[in-house]
């Protein structure tokens, strides 16, 4: 099975793969037309899965870009799609959850949510969440049986994060706060919220004992995962798009804003890193605003951004390794593969393929 199933890989919503070498040389590989804007991709063991703004749900071969098969969900899908060995998971924008057979897209089965869906899924240890206008709810995967729903003042937007056992759940809602939940076999229990500056852009980030929140109104958090308390908050003058993407090993936090940076804080006090001759600065200027989630291969950051610019960042020493224009837009955030990249772009999908030798 792929190591990239769900937003961002995994419900932790980390983006990062440390076991892969890093991105040396980069091209594309292949393109395939879509019917609209594509949202962000995942892998299946051999496919890739995407969904576009007219609700069409696609599985392409990995390697030859292939459609296997189209499952027409009847309205948009900005949700990220999951995919297991069993079952692709996909939801639309009006609220209905679908499994579908990942060999043939054939339905499994269906579930409409209690209100139109603000987010994208999280899938851990069987369960899937949904976060929608009227809070939070909890599906087993295996029938689409809704568990529970948390129902919430405000929608739930970004996206749910799930701590590795399960045992808590972290979201963002529009009344600008975050919320944790603790998971059970009944209703859940809300533990603690913690307001923010704005609402939540992207889904939270657990990285280390803390949950990562970037809103837009400029504001980074680092919430204590146990308590809600804060470590830092990192503050700029624009509003932050993405979600963050966090290396503990490296004490480093990247995350995008609309002011066309890729920043770039420490996880301690939320300081900035990247050094100009006199003054620290913000971070990696691109060439547009950055909507799409920087994900880490090796120690290589891919970012994206407005432009249809990819770029290679150094995840240690912040420098530009390299470029590659898609010749779209990009909003959605790209799936990592080994020696692939996986890029939704304006109306298609990109692979980007590279190989690890600098010395060419």
């Amino acid at each position: 099975m792929s190591d990239w199933t769900q937003f961002k890989r995994d419900p932790q919503r980390s983006g990062v793969r440390r076991d892969l070498e890093d991105p040396a040389r980069v091209a594309e590989s292949w393109t395939v037309e879509l019917d609209a804007v594509a949202g962000s991709p995942v892998l299946g063991r051999d496919a890739v899965v995407v969904g576009t703004e007219r609700g069409n749900l696609y599985a392409f071969d990995r390697e030859t870009a292939r459609r296997r098969w189209v499952f027409e969900m009847g309205d948009g899908i900005d949700a990220t799609p999951i995919v297991t060995v069993e079952r692709v998971y996909a939801a639309t924008d009006a609220g209905t959850v679908r499994a579908i057979d990942p060999g043939t897209g054939d339905p499994i089965w269906r579930t409409d949510l209690p209100a139109p869906l603000e987010s994208a899924l999280a899938f851990a240890d069987g369960r899937l969440y949904a976060g929608h206008a009227a809070g939070l709810s909890a599906l087993e995967g295996e029938t689409g049986e809704r568990v529970w729903t948390h129902e919430t003042d405000a929608s739930v937007v970004g996206a749910p994060a799930v701590a590795p056992d399960r045992r808590r759940v972290y979201v963002g809602t529009a009344d600008e706060r975050v919320r944790c939940l603790e998971d059970g076999d009944g209703a859940p229990e809300e533990v603690w919220t913690a307001p923010t500056d704005g609402v939540v852009a992207a889904p939270p980030t657990i990285a280390d004992g803390r949950v990562y929140v970037a809103d837009d109104d400029g504001a980074l958090l680092a919430l204590d995962t146990e308590t809600g308390q804060p470590w830092f908050s990192y503050d700029i003058d624009t509003a932050f798009t993405t979600s963050a993407t966090v290396l503990p090993e490296e004490g480093t936090t990247f995350v995008g804003a609309d002011d066309g940076y890729l920043h770039v804080t420490d996880t301690r006090f939320g300081r900035r890193k990247v050094r100009g001759w006199l003054f620290s600065r913000k971070g990696v200027e691109l060439d547009g605003e950055v909507r799409s989630s920087p994900v880490v291969a090796g120690d290589t950051v891919c970012v994206a951004d407005a432009t249809g610019s990819v770029y290679g960042v150094s995840a240690t020493d912040y420098d530009l390794r390299w470029h590659v224009d898609v010749g779209a837009p990009v909003a959605g955030t790209p799936a990592v593969a080994s020696n692939h990249l996986y890029v939704p772009a304006e109306g298609r999908l990109v692979r980007l393929e590279w190989t690890t030798d600098r010395s060419r």
